[in-house]
């Protein structure tokens, strides 16, 4: 591990141009994040936590400004360069899980290993990372709708993590699972996170940001607090 920050906003603003005129979404947003780091990002609807996010996961370029993850400068490069960072370095859990309704819990977990390596895994990755997540070899062969919710957010993270990306990039992660289940699936974070992964978190429950070591708040675009 270096000093170095692993991701780096520098003074980025994101505009949007709209038909009812330009709308900024990030205002002049400074921000490190270290390499082992648990952030959680909260903030009231509309206050920019979601361009963050696709900022922070790639998915987007800032208007001006400059992102650097793992050391790259992201508005650089080019969208295959940015496809190929994205699928190595950041792994994505999403309140609704998104998994493939067709695939079994281990053919999710693979697929994103068929997808770089053309091929299926012989490695046993793939099943270990399910056992990791408490999926057994019996629940591995169902389908998301033969899961319940929080099964199904165990198998999203297995997914995550197929490719033993540096960052998990969290939003709302326990948004649709009960109490019991939400905090059962934060301390599988924690424990990954202790494991050397960087988690970023964004939440609106203070009880699940309580988990992370940095909190940052967004209003209007900007950050108005960090503890």
């Amino acid at each position: 591990m270096t000093d170095t920050p692993l991701i780096s906003l520098v003074d980025v603003t994101k505009t949007y141009h709209l038909e009812s005129g330009d709308f900024t979404a990030l205002n002049h947003v400074s921000l490190d994040i270290k390499e082992n780091d648990f952030v959680a990002i909260m903030g009231p609807s509309g206050s920019g936590k979601s361009t963050m996010m696709n900022q922070l996961g790639i998915l987007d370029v800032p208007s001006t400004g400059e992102l650097y993850i793992d050391g790259k400068n992201v508005a650089k490069m080019s969208n295959l360069e940015r496809t190929h960072l994205r699928r190595d370095t950041i792994g994505y859990i999403f309140q609704k899980f998104y998994l493939i309704p067709l695939l079994s819990a281990y053919e999710n977990v693979e697929y994103p290993l068929i997808l770089k390596y053309k091929k299926h895994d012989t490695t046993g990755r793939t099943s270990a990372l399910l056992d990791a997540v408490g999926i057994d070899k019996e629940k591995a062969i169902h389908r998301p709708n033969q899961l319940s919710g929080g099964q199904q957010q165990r198998v999203a993270i297995a997914r995550a993590l197929v490719n033993d990306p540096k960052i998990l990039l969290c939003d709302e992660p326990t948004g649709n699972l009960d109490r019991k289940t939400g905090f059962q699936i934060m301390e599988i974070l924690c424990n990954l996170q202790k494991d050397g992964k960087t988690v970023i978190l964004v939440t609106h429950d203070p009880k699940v940001a309580e988990y992370a070591h940095r909190t940052i708040r967004l209003d209007d675009g900007r950050i108005v607090e960090e503890t």
